[in-house]
């Protein structure tokens, strides 16, 4: 009890102009006949109510909203409490329960379109709350299968591309080891102070003589 009052209620449907008929005994098997009904004894407002798995049709007076009667439909199962007539899709029959006690009354709308719209909400409660259920229920009683690896066996897999990247990964060794790509070693330690002396000399000598032995002193200087 203490879980169901922590369910809040919601309205699934609110419609007007809803009507109720004293339902005579059916004539046949086949069920109750609409055509069979006289004038309506009450007429108001209907409002379906949802509270976790149970669904509650409620009549309620139009205005004062008082409760005229109304129908507990309980996991959804609305087959077990209304019946729709067999020569007509905007009457239904309602099994009103009292404790021990039950009474039947004619239900229905003058517009089809709020008889369309009543059916589709009961339908919809019952697929959303119990074929749900059931299913899920149904499934978790599968045998599952074991899909672990037993002792001995080994898993492969085949990640694509892997090949190729190696195979691309090896050429680019194969040609760093002959030697392309590789850049220009730098000029021997000899040459440096050549160069420094032909620049830094070269416009101390007027006589080209001169220069010539200081360059050629310079590279005996520096040799190994």
């Amino acid at each position: 009890m203490a879980e169901d009052a922590d369910v809040a209620e919601y309205v699934l449907f609110n419609k007007r102009d809803a009507k109720v008929y004293q339902v005579p005994p059916a004539t046949s098997a086949t069920g109750h006949r609409a055509a069979d009904w006289k004038e309506a004894i009450w007429r108001g407002n209907v409002r379906i109510i949802a509270h976790g798995k149970t669904m509650t049709i409620r009549l309620l007076d139009t205005g004062s909203e008082t409760l005229f009667a109304q129908c507990v439909i309980p996991n959804g199962e609305y087959e077990q409490y209304v019946e729709r007539v067999v020569d007509s899709s905007r009457y239904w029959v309602l099994k009103i329960v009292n404790g021990a006690r039950h009474a039947f009354i004619g239900f229905g709308f003058s517009d089809r379109g709020d008889a369309f719209d009543f059916n589709a909400c009961l339908v919809d409660f019952k697929a959303t709350w119990v074929d749900k259920a059931i299913e899920a229920a149904a499934m978790e009683a599968l045998p599952q299968k074991d899909l672990s690896l037993k002792d001995g066996q080994t898993l492969m897999v085949n990640l694509p591309g892997r090949s190729g990247r190696r195979r691309e990964q090896g050429g680019q060794s194969s040609e760093t080891a002959s030697g392309y790509g590789m850049l220009a070693p730098p000029p021997s330690s000899a040459s440096v102070p050549l160069q420094a002396c032909k620049a830094t000399q070269a416009d101390e000598f007027d006589d080209f003589a001169d220069f010539q032995s200081a360059a050629a002193a310079a590279a005996e200087t520096t040799a190994p």
